[in-house]
């Protein structure tokens, strides 16, 4: 495996640790550093702009969609009308990773769709286990995995559409 697409992948793990802990201890900025890092290590590789419009396009989507779900019920940040800042950190993290760990799915878009849809509910669960968010009725999460299946689905195909991936991996080498 490519080193970037595991220190991609690595970092993208600890984002969503020290957003999500941060978000229990009702802290926006735990995240910040590691989405620095991550932004940090896609300056130095050959897709800054695409990693730029993903990150982008994936702090908005969630605002969209965390705010749904808090609008809706199915999430409860505590005392949170629209999603918090700290999530949406995450969604930006989530952004800087479609081009790098996450691009193995460009090739199989449907997989990375169903594997998305499937571990969202785990994603929120794990939160709320973790003090950040409450989810009244686990059932309801079925609504978030349909949604995040189909839009990662649709990003996984964009991805594979705005780029060509080489042979042997999906990370271009840093420049120098």
């Amino acid at each position: 495996m490519n080193p970037a697409i595991f220190a991609n992948g690595a970092l993208f793990q600890a984002a969503w640790f020290s957003c999500v802990l941060g978000g229990a201890n009702k802290s926006n900025l735990w995240g910040l550093p590691v989405l620095a890092l991550l932004a940090l290590q896609s300056l130095r590789g050959a897709y800054t702009r695409q990693d730029a419009v993903w990150s982008g396009a994936a702090l908005v989507m969630g605002l969209l969609l965390d705010t749904l779900w808090i609008q809706t019920g199915i999430l409860v940040y505590d005392g949170w009308s629209v999603a918090p800042a700290w999530i949406l950190t995450l969604w930006c993290a989530l952004g800087l990773t479609m081009n790098h760990s996450m691009s193995f799915f460009a090739r199989k878009p449907l997989l990375g769709g169903l594997l998305a849809g499937g571990s969202a509910p785990l994603s929120y669960l794990g939160g709320e286990r973790l003090g950040a968010v409450v989810v009244p009725d686990p059932v309801q999460l079925v609504w978030v995995s349909l949604t995040w299946g189909l839009v990662f689905w649709m990003a996984f195909l964009l991805v594979r559409r705005t780029r060509e991936f080489p042979a042997s991996d999906a990370v271009a080498a840093p420049r120098s």
